[in-house]
Formats: C-alpha cells, structure tokens, sequence
C-alpha cells in the first residue's frame, strides 16, 4: 500500500435526519483521495467526491459516538452517479459492506445497469447489531479492488443509515 500522505482521511462528521442518519463525502475515507490524479475531493461539507481515475477503490468511513443501543438494525445505502464519462465499470462491478460488532455484511453491485448522469440509490445492506467488541460503531465501505482495472467517472453524493 502507498503512503498515507496520498490517502484523505476524512472529517467523520455526520448528521443527524428523521429517520437515522447521512454521512457527506468529506466525512468519508478514501485510498488514493489525496492525489489530483485520482479523485476530485469536496470542497465543501455537502459537495461530491468525483473518482477521476483508479485500479484500486476503497472508500469508507463510520457512524460512533452516538446512542445506536435503542435500534438493531439500519439500512445503509449510498447516493451515487456515473458521470457521462465514466469508464471500466463493465468488468467491475463494486462490494458494499457494513460491519457492526460481529456482524459483517457484503453485497455485490453492477453500476453499469445504472443511466449515466442519473442519481442512484445503490442497493441496500440490512445490517443488524451484532454482539463482542465496537457495538457502538457502524463502519461501512465501497471496494473494487479485485480485478486491478482502471475505472473513473463515479461521483459519491452521502452514505445513508436509515432506522428499520
């Protein structure tokens, strides 16, 4: 792995909504994040991170800090888009995951069935609280880092957490 210096490491902020809570790209992890080669990062808390080019994408970040013991289960999904430019995705296809203590899920998503240009809601992952250490955290994450293609032209919008 490179140099931390290249990768941005986010604010880890979050907002609380109606129903659970949004995380902003700026909050967000990402390998790679701090190279203009690679991503175009927020400017401000509410703007998008726009993947330029990468053979290896690891976004992820985490909700803590909060009274999560109440509830047991949240979907977690995120807003994204495919810019009209965007290419390598064919091959690609990206894992979401979420983890909260013991519990960890994936799940697999094609972003090529997706229109470009269009705002998408990727599938969801249920996630339910599991038991042993980090009970009070959800961690969650957007990988490809598999098949070492280029790929480029996504931009990330917020991560949802929504309270079943």
């Amino acid at each position: 792995m490179a140099s931390k210096a290249f990768h941005y490491q986010g604010n880890h902020k979050f907002c609380k909504t109606q129903k659970g809570y949004i995380v902003y790209p700026k909050a967000l992890d990402i390998i790679w994040g701090n190279d203009k080669r690679f991503w175009k990062l927020p400017k401000y808390e509410k703007d998008g991170a726009e993947l330029i080019q990468v053979n290896w994408l690891e976004v992820t970040g985490c909700i803590d800090d909060i009274n999560i013991a109440k509830k047991t289960s949240y979907n977690i999904e995120f807003t994204m888009s495919l810019m009209a430019d965007a290419f390598g995705w064919s091959d690609s296809p990206i894992y979401l995951m979420a983890k909260w203590g013991d519990n960890t899920q994936w799940r697999k998503v094609n972003l090529t069935s997706e229109t470009n240009g269009k705002k998408m809601i990727s599938k969801t992952i249920m996630i339910t609280k599991g038991k042993g250490n980090n009970v009070d955290k959800i961690y969650f994450g957007l990988y490809e880092v598999w098949n070492k293609k280029w790929k480029g032209g996504l931009k990330i919008h917020s991560v949802n957490l929504i309270e079943i």
